[in-house]
């Protein structure tokens, strides 16, 4: 599998895709963008690229051989399927961020499974990995923070919840030609993960955030619950169990602010004072809360996906309400960095620069 990976990413790349890739700002994952510039293009780097960006269908026969012969791997991983002689991707496009190719879905306002986006980004550039060091990956979804720790020679354990998004983390591993230093555990946070391990020189987590309506306790693995953080309270949890002395953490979370107050920073300087830990919450992009709000409407997706039938009208005022009892005016993109053997919390409010 591994020989047919790369070949795929060698061709790919002399096609021109990684060069096609790298003209858009800041690692784009705006497929609005990328189709706008896919239909100037001609020959074989259309094809490849309406194809890998697009999920537009193509004819095996205007593929590059290296990239028809990959094929049935796609298919067995799931990423593709084929009929006669055509194939497409199905769910993913094929990004590329930090040098690190990814299968995976873009944000969208319907359910995505393995999701990739500009938190993703964002929460990448935020760590440093040493040579040799210890990752411990979890709500890996595709693999790309794993991905990155690998391709920066560290060692990475990628924790994923759904098999099937697992398997992609693997393809992806073999993609990169990352699959000695990577390691794919399926199971929930800290579960697959053995007693006896040494602890990790780092942690990070992107976390599912978007709230849910559910009564507290009653969460799924994957649900954010009321104020989004029901996943952060268990991977906080877990943490002074598996993070390294002077180890460091990263994670994403949606914050809610009532004015200008963080309506978590209590619970959150609490937890670093009674672990002795360093927390530096950083604030950035800020979401409306509203009933018309993306972020409610990208709530009001979620579950209509688990209920159809409900009202969305209904729905979008229930969400609103939700945000409203808590006293929020806004939630904010935030990401958050502890680091074990010094201690303080701070809060850094880019949006005020």
């Amino acid at each position: 599998m591994t020989a047919i990976s790369t070949q795929l990413v060698t061709a790919l790349e002399r096609q021109g895709l990684a060069e096609f890739l790298a003209g858009f700002s800041g690692d784009s994952v705006d497929l609005g963008q990328w189709a706008r510039q896919v239909d100037r293009l001609d020959g074989p780097l259309r094809t490849i690229a309406g194809f890998f960006l697009l999920g537009r269908p193509a004819k095996l026969a205007r593929l590059p051989p290296a990239v028809a012969a990959a094929m049935p791997r796609l298919r067995e991983y799931g990423v593709a399927v084929q009929q006669g002689d055509e194939a497409q991707l199905v769910d993913v496009s094929l990004f590329r961020a930090h040098g690190v190719w990814l299968f995976a879905e873009p944000p969208s306002l319907f359910q995505v499974r393995h999701y990739f986006g500009p938190d993703s980004i964002a929460l990448a550039r935020r760590i440093s990995y040493r040579p040799g060091s210890r990752v411990l990956d979890l709500c890996a979804g595709p693999g790309f923070q794993g991905l990155v720790a690998a391709q920066q020679h560290a060692r990475a354990t990628l924790v994923e919840l759904l098999p099937d998004v697992a398997r992609v983390a693997v393809l992806n591993a073999a993609l990169n030609g990352l699959a000695e230093r990577t390691e794919v555990l399926t199971g929930d946070l800290y579960d697959p993960l053995a007693s006896g391990r040494d602890p990790y020189d780092h942690v990070v987590a992107n976390i599912p955030f978007l709230p849910t309506l559910t009564e507290p306790g009653t969460e799924t693995p994957q649900q954010g619950g009321e104020d989004g953080f029901t996943v952060g309270r268990r991977v906080l949890e877990g943490l002074p169990h598996r993070l390294a002395p002077h180890g460091t953490a990263h994670l994403t979370a949606l914050l809610f602010q009532a004015g200008q107050e963080l309506l978590m920073a209590e619970e959150l300087r609490a937890w670093a004072r009674a672990h002795g830990y360093a927390l530096i919450v950083s604030l950035t992009d800020e979401m409306a809360v509203g009933p018309r709000s993306d972020l409610v409407q990208t709530a009001v997706s979620d579950l209509l996906d688990a209920d159809p039938e409900a009202d969305p009208d209904a729905l979008s005022t229930e969400v609103a309400d939700m945000f409203a009892r808590s006293g929020a005016t806004r939630a904010r993109l935030s990401y958050l960095r502890i680091d074990r053997g010094v201690s303080g919390f701070r809060m850094l409010d880019h949006a005020a620069r």
